[in-house]
């Protein structure tokens, strides 16, 4: 809203502001070329490709990074300075972002903390205060009692699980440790042959995108647009179920088995979209002739290369919404038609109906997410689109868990894992973060579009925006960037945290000992009642 508020403002004339278009310095006119490709369309499937791909009419749109070429908005009293608002709006987004998981994340750590009492405890407290006594409606009571009944499963399992772990002799103990080892390299080796897969597909896919793709077929450019979103789709689609098969022979309990999976599958999903952005990076800044020298990126094959980048966040966004769509219109739907209908088949009796499995269900949420906080930048629009894709997301899932699915056979406590989900939440948001601070601050800016064509790098703009302020305010800045300042401010943020955990642990030992006196207490009580027990029974066998 800061960036695209402004410029409709202007452009609508509903404001008296005019654009400040930017002055082109010290710049060779060959790194200014940018041949938009919309030119021309023919073809009746070229609007279907634009909207697929963002290409096209959709490139010239304030949807990419490259619409945005002015260098502020003139009004009466100020000149709105464009290309300092579109980097603060990304760094607030990305801020208000990671404030927000970390305020929820403590709340379900708090939570975690308090729910982590002794076993017996927690079975007393979910049989004895475990039920709400709110719920008047029959369907919420039948609800609660399977969400109970789910809960003590999962203690029991975990509580089975310890105690074949205690009983392990040493040999089953190096057995099943030289099996987990085998297993993840594995794991490690399914990882790294997705990840070249997604940089073959990428390389290939960006060297023959400019090359004759006017006179290709329509489902052969199409395929050529969408070859790195299909196979990290595909990635992302075979690794889970092979880190199921994988997980069962590691012999953990049922909640860290789940972790473990979504821990992997997470690092799959998110790294698949690292791969494809250093790997859009690499190609960026590396070229055969003198270009990388004059403009400092490949400008012939990249003439804007942000709003390129958008244009492959904005596929990959389009491309989950539709296999999300279509897994669950003509998957899951025939699916549940045929297991209905044709159960007394036994092909489909095997197959049996969807399961409604939350970890992956919230994993694709976290995999959407971290392609919108990376997009961001790159096409301003594109939480919008995230935001409208989430939504119909939403109703498309509940119709789906409603009239489709089954409940999962494997049951864990979702309430104990929303800390855990926000935190894989955190690593995706950390995760888009990198490649982001990378492009700002390492890769030149296009010279060619968008509102930093006059910067080296996207960040220069913040210097430059120091050195208009007053002089005192220039030394303070410089001062609390400095080193002299950052050194003892860690040090004091070091000393701090430091106390922080010894108060938590002096904390947890006082807890602890509450505990024990809370035993000793029953104890006592139990022995008292049993010699006041015992009393009474001598003075009755007297009075007799």
């Amino acid at each position: 809203m800061l960036v695209l508020l402004p410029v409709l403002l202007t452009k609508y004339k509903i404001t008296n502001s005019s654009f400040v278009l930017i002055p082109f310095k010290d710049t060779d006119i060959q790194c200014t070329v940018y041949p938009v490709s919309s030119s021309g369309l023919i073809y009746f499937y070229s609007y279907i490709i634009d909207l697929l791909s963002g290409t096209g009419f959709l490139e010239e749109t304030s949807l990419f990074y490259g619409h945005y070429s002015i260098d502020g908005m003139k009004f009466q009293n100020f000149t709105y300075d464009l290309p300092l608002a579109y980097l603060l709006s990304t760094i607030a987004y990305l801020a208000l972002s990671l404030l927000w998981i970390v305020k929820r994340s403590v709340e379900g750590f708090k939570i975690n903390l308090i729910r982590s009492e002794e076993h017996f405890q927690s079975y007393c407290n979910k049989i004895f205060a475990g039920w709400d006594f709110c719920i008047t409606n029959r369907s919420m009571a039948d609800l609660k009692h399977s969400s109970l009944r789910y809960e003590l499963r999962a203690d029991l399992e975990e509580e089975r699980i310890r105690q074949k772990i205690a009983e392990r002799t040493s040999e089953e103990t190096i057995r099943i440790y030289s099996l987990r080892l085998f297993l993840n390299c594995i794991v490690l080796a399914v990882l790294g042959a997705c990840f070249y897969a997604i940089y073959v597909a990428t390389v290939f896919s960006q060297e023959h995108m400019k090359k004759e793709i006017d006179k290709m077929v329509f489902g052969e450019n199409l395929l050529i647009l969408y070859l790195p979103s299909i196979v990290i789709t595909l990635a992302n689609f075979i690794t889970p179920i092979i880190f199921a098969k994988i997980i069962h022979y590691e012999d953990y309990s049922p909640g860290f088995e789940i972790r473990l999976t979504i821990l992997r599958c997470v690092f799959m999903r998110l790294a698949t979209i690292c791969v494809l952005v250093f790997t859009l990076g690499s190609k960026i800044t590396s070229c055969d002739d003198d270009t990388c020298d004059l403009c400092g990126y490949n400008q012939k094959l990249y003439p804007c290369w942000e709003t390129q980048v958008g244009q492959e966040m904005y596929k990959l966004m389009i491309f989950d919404f539709i296999i999300i769509l279509a897994v669950t219109l003509f998957v899951d739907f025939p699916r549940k038609l045929l297991v209905t209908y044709c159960s007394s088949w036994k092909l489909i009796q095997c197959w049996g109906q969807q399961e409604f499995a939350i970890p992956d269900n919230v994993l694709g949420i976290v995999y959407g997410q971290t392609i919108c906080w990376i997009g961001a930048f790159f096409s301003p629009l594109l939480p919008a689109i995230a935001t409208l894709k989430f939504i119909i997301i939403f109703y498309v899932k509940e119709w789906s868990l409603l009239y489709t699915c089954r409940p999962s056979p494997r049951q864990f406590r979702a309430s104990n894992s929303n800390f855990f989900f926000l935190l894989v939440l955190l690593i995706g948001l950390c995760l888009a973060i990198i490649p982001l601070t990378i492009s700002m601050s390492s890769i030149p800016s296009s010279k060619a579009c968008g509102p930093f064509t006059n910067f080296n790098t996207t960040w220069e703009v913040i210097p430059k925006t120091v050195s208009t302020f007053p002089s005192s305010l220039q030394s303070f800045i410089h001062g609390v960037t400095s080193e002299a300042f950052a050194v003892p401010f860690f040090m004091i943020i070091c000393l701090i945290m430091f106390y922080f955990i010894a108060l938590a642990g002096a904390h947890k030992r006082v807890v602890i000992q509450l505990r024990e006196q809370l035993s000793l207490e029953s104890r006592d009580k139990r022995y008292l009642i049993q010699k006041l027990t015992e009393a009474q029974r001598d003075t009755r066998n007297q009075l007799d």
